[in-house]
Parts: structure tokens; C-alpha cells; sequence
């Protein structure tokens, strides 16, 4: 009898069924299947076949040690099996070894043939560098006299286009001056829109400016930036303030807005947009050009 259907008749006479089996033993249903049809080497892993066949034998009361060594005919070799998985991965091994060798191998014989090479070349003068045209002397003799020529009439030319610059260099100094007055740095400030107690405004600027807070008596009043600047930051009148020109974003804050004024270099603001807020605070995006 095999060991398989020794076990088959076992489990069957114990009144186990294939579904008991497989949640009692924890063995999946197809592998018992396996075992009882004596085909062990179809497991999955045959080198765990013994550990199947104690888990089995444990759950129908059997000798697992026992069924081992009456039925060892029928146990994969799975030291065999072991052994030709080795061979197979030392003979990998050696092939790719050898591939290795190989290759350093011919790197370093084109690196030895360049050497030698480079040597020969520079002792025979096989690399010396050639002009990619020649020119010929005569070519070179008219280029040398057309030249001196183009230079004895370049000072006629001058003088006969020499006139009187006076005039004309006062005209363009005037120019320049004009437009730099009109290209001087300008701060642009826009309203945006006001957001509960917050008024928001965009400022363009190309240069450094200035805020001007001016008021009847003292109030707290905050004046800080994004790079944690503090320009005021208690009960004052205001005071004029220049901001710093890395900032990008300028706060304001006024305890009693009734009586402020606020100017961005020298323009003020509306004050009608507050309407009848008393705390007020202002928000000012910075871009500069």
C-alpha cells in the first residue's frame, strides 16, 4: 500500500472529511488531494513535502516519524534536488565569471594598443598638426596693401565729416536730462477691494518708497512686513517710514481710524472706503519693476 492511500484510508475511517481536513490541518484542499493521490513530487515544494505529511498524520493521530521511514521510498530527494540547483548555480556563476574576465581583459589590450600607438605617433610625427589652407604670399602681399591704403584714407574722411558739435552736444545733454526727469523712479497704488476690516491694495514700484502715517492724537498703530520687520508698534501719532526693498507684502493696522491719514510717497488714500469702521487694517501687495 502506498503511503497516500494509507493516509486516505485513514483520514476516511476517522469520518474526516476533505473540508475538515483542510481547516483542521491547515493543508489546502488541492494539496491534500496530492498526498492521498501519492504524486509528491507534484507539491509545490517537494522539500517541504515531510512537513505536509506531519501536519497530516498529526491531525488524524499518526506516527509521522513512523510514516517517514516505512514509506522513505517514496520521499522526494530533495537533497538531490538541492544538489543539481547548486551545480546549476556554480556553472552560472563560472560562465559569467568568464564573460567578466573576458571583457576586462580586452579593455586592458585596447588600452595597451592605444598607448603604443600614442608613443609611435609622437616619435614619428604621424600626428602633427596641418593647416587646413595654405595661403599664398602673393594673396597675402595685396591683403598687407589694401589695408595700408583704407588707412591713409580713413583720417581724409574723418576730417571732411568733423563739424561743430557744440550745439548739438548741448541739445542732447538737454535730451538726456529730460528723459531721465521722466524715467524717474514712480509708485503706483491701486485699491483692490476690502475683505471685513481689511482694505487691500497692490503698490508697483521700481524703487524704494515710503508710508506716511499722520494723526490727530496718539493710537495703537502696527507696521510691520513679510520679513518681520517692525517699523511701529505701539500708541503713537505715526511718522514717516521707509520700507525695506525686499519686502513684498506691508501691513497696517490703526486702533481708532478716524483719526488717521495714510499716503504711499505722498499719495493718500481714500479715506471714504473705511466707512464707519473704527479699527481698520490695511493690506499692501508690493511688486517692483
Amino acid at each position: 500500500m502506498k503511503l497516500g492511500t494509507y493516509l486516505k484510508n485513514k483520514r476516511e475511517k476517522s469520518g474526516i472529511t476533505l473540508r475538515e481536513m483542510e481547516s483542521g490541518s491547515g493543508i489546502k484542499k488541492s494539496v491534500i488531494l496530492i498526498i492521498e493521490a501519492g504524486d509528491l513530487s507534484k507539491l509545490p515544494e517537494p522539500k517541504h513535502t515531510k512537513h505536509l505529511i506531519r501536519k497530516y498524520a498529526d491531525y488524524v493521530k499518526l506516527d509521522a516519524d513512523m510514516l517517514f521511514e516505512r514509506f522513505s521510498d517514496e520521499l522526494p530527494k530533495a537533497t538531490t534536488d538541492q544538489q543539481k540547483r547548486n551545480q546549476k548555480e556554480d556553472q552560472d556563476f563560472k560562465y559569467l565569471k568568464k564573460i567578466l574576465i573576458g571583457f576586462i581583459t580586452m579593455i586592458l589590450v585596447l588600452f595597451v594598443v592605444w598607448l603604443v600607438l600614442l608613443q609611435i605617433g609622437s616619435e614619428g610625427d604621424l600626428f602633427e598638426t596641418k593647416r587646413v589652407y595654405e595661403t599664398d604670399s602673393e594673396v597675402i602681399d595685396d591683403i598687407a596693401a589694401s589695408n595700408e591704403e583704407e588707412a591713409t584714407e580713413a583720417p581724409e574722411e574723418e576730417a571732411e565729416s568733423e563739424e561743430p558739435k557744440g550745439e548739438t552736444d548741448e541739445e542732447e545733454t538737454e535730451e538726456t536730462s529730460e528723459e531721465e526727469t521722466e524715467e524717474s523712479p514712480t509708485t503706483d497704488v491701486s485699491f483692490v477691494n476690502r475683505e471685513g476690516n481689511t482694505l487691500i491694495y497692490n503698490i508697483t514700484t521700481s524703487d524704494t518708497f515710503s508710508v506716511e502715517i499722520s494723526g490727530d492724537e496718539p493710537s495703537w498703530v502696527s507696521l510691520t512686513d513679510d520679513l518681520e520687520n517692525s517699523y511701529l508698534y505701539e500708541e503713537s501719532e505715526g511718522g514717516t517710514f521707509d520700507i525695506d526693498p525686499e519686502a513684498s507684502v506691508l501691513n497696517l493696522a490703526l486702533g481708532n481710524s478716524t483719526n488717521f491719514d495714510v499716503s504711499i510717497d505722498g499719495q493718500p488714500l481714500d479715506n471714504s472706503l473705511r466707512g464707519d469702521t473704527v479699527t481698520i487694517y490695511y493690506q499692501f501687495n508690493i511688486t517692483r519693476e
